[in-house]
């Protein structure tokens, strides 16, 4: 009896270990995000300005007045501000899947600027279609990574393909 309690606290004790490396690691990503490569143009427009790590993950938190776990991060403005793109990587995808989830739920709960107009699947991916601010926005999980693009219309379809090719 005494060496299957020997045991057992032995594996508790390994569990707690792993636990704290675990939570460790994952504090390290989430406290010192790094940068989402941006594609250097959308549309045939030019990347004009870009910030990225953690400078990027502040921006996301103020715009979302909450502290949002990502472990990378970019937004990038194309051309006179015709398009704007948001990368962020959460630690892990469903973590991902979650935030875009979150995303859909509270635009289409809330008193929002953007009027949900459709989704379509394209690959493994969903991809929410939006209208706002003079703007159509599209946003979607690839992987670990949520994406939202905003574009004058003129140039929204071409910049939809072109990000969904760079965030498969």
């Amino acid at each position: 009896m005494k060496r299957i309690a020997s045991i057992v606290l032995i594996g508790f004790g390994l569990l707690l270990l792993i636990a704290a490396a675990a939570w460790i690691y994952f504090n390290n990503l989430i406290t010192h995000p790094v940068a989402v490569p941006l594609p250097d143009q959308i549309a045939g427009l030019q990347i004009t300005d870009y910030t990225t790590g953690a400078q990027t993950a502040a921006q996301f938190e103020n715009l979302h007045n909450k502290r949002i776990p990502l472990t990378s991060g970019a937004i990038g403005i194309y051309g006179d501000s015709e398009i704007t793109l948001w990368a962020a990587g959460a630690p892990l995808n469903f973590m991902a899947a979650r935030m875009v989830n979150a995303m859909e739920e509270k635009i289409a709960k809330e008193n929002s600027p953007f009027t949900p107009l459709e989704q379509f699947i394209e690959g493994a991916r969903t991809i929410y279609v939006l209208e706002g601010m003079g703007q159509m926005h599209y946003y979607f999980q690839s992987k670990n990574m949520i994406i939202w693009l905003a574009a004058d219309p003129a140039v929204a379809d071409i910049a939809i393909q072109q990000i969904l090719e760079v965030y498969p």
